[in-house]
């Protein structure tokens, strides 16, 4: 933002904050994003829309519109708000304090305007926030508070900001966050089979033969299909009991009922089910391939092309890894 933008003189600020009542934010409940435990976690409004970089910075705005207004100051929109969540590890130990004056003199040297500097602990952490603001044109304002606290080797900050009445409006969204925020684990401290958890945060995977979401520690990989298969895709993560196969082959002209019928003596099922995947009909069979480890396989007939889907998970982490690969096997596309 240019300094020439946010020093607008008081007799506009003045104008720009009269006459005008404060925007009613709908807010229809609160979700949480959890995330892997080394990732900070916390709560915020359900119909808001959630974007993440890298796993360490979470920005969730208060409506579509009004994330390209946060991007490019000058685009002319509907006012709204948004939270943004982020954390730096830090080599050397950096004080809360330091912090604090380093993010002042960038404020300052933006040509913002520092109304505030107050004690915010965050779950009992000490933290300080600073409350800013500055005009961006004539008639908007944009103003926030900065929360930043200091814990074990991590600077974690809490950020939330809005256009002109909307920060008032949407002022609770701040205070959840910071009520409900879980700080994200060193790495050292972690325990083997927190890594290996599927992360809550998803990526896409796209080819030219199939779509799917899947977690973004885990990777898709196709391979080399053996006949009569034409096509295969491996999803993993670090777990090697823990993956999930499609392939693809030519159906001939049989039914679903006839395609589950021939491959279900190849499995011993211990239950059966019903799904849709790829937008039609498919049939799972509950399975246990060794000690240890739960399968299922999932079966589909499209365009004459019968699909086999099939995962594995680590019995003692079902909670973590069934709705994961329940979540993968729905969010299927296929050409």
């Amino acid at each position: 933002m240019k300094r020439a933008l946010l020093l607008i003189g008081l007799g506009a600020m003045i104008l720009a904050g009269c006459g005008q009542k404060a925007p009613k934010q709908e807010i229809a409940g609160w979700t949480e994003n959890t995330g892997l435990i080394q990732l900070p976690g916390f709560r915020y409004p359900q119909n808001w829309i959630m974007t993440s970089e890298g796993g360490s910075r979470y920005m969730v705005y208060s409506s579509q519109e009004v994330i390209e207004r946060f991007y490019d100051y000058t685009v002319k929109g509907k006012d709204g708000a948004r939270l943004v969540v982020w954390y730096d590890r830090m080599d050397t130990l950096k004080t809360l304090e330091k912090a604090v004056d380093e993010l002042k003199n960038t404020l300052s040297a933006s040509g913002f305007v520092i109304s505030e500097v107050t004690d915010a602990p965050i779950r009992g952490v000490p933290g300080t926030a600073v409350h800013y603001s500055g005009f961006v044109d004539a008639k908007n304002k944009l103003e926030a508070v900065q929360v930043q606290a200091v814990k074990d080797s991590f600077l974690v900050t809490i950020k939330y900001e809005a256009f002109n009445k909307a920060f008032a409006a949407s002022r609770a969204v701040l205070d959840t966050a910071m009520a409900s925020f879980r700080f994200p684990v060193s790495q050292k401290d972690l325990k083997p089979e927190d890594l290996q958890k599927p992360s809550t945060v998803y990526k896409t995977y796209e080819d030219a033969t199939c779509k799917m979401s899947l977690p973004d520690n885990f990777g898709a990989a196709t391979a080399q299909p053996k006949a009569p298969v034409v096509y295969s895709l491996d999803v993993k993560g670090d777990r090697q009991d823990c993956t999930l196969r499609i392939d693809i082959l030519p159906a001939q002209n049989q039914t679903l009922e006839k395609v589950v019928e021939q491959n279900s003596k190849f499995f011993k099922a211990t239950s059966q089910g019903e799904a849709t995947v790829a937008g039609v009909k498919s049939v799972y069979l509950n399975y246990s391939p060794q000690a240890g480890v739960q399968s299922r396989a999932y079966f589909l007939v499209k365009n004459d092309k019968m699909v086999r889907i099939i995962f594995n998970y680590y019995q003692k982490m079902k909670d973590d890894f069934l709705p994961a690969f329940e979540k993968m096997v729905g969010s299927i596309q296929l050409k």
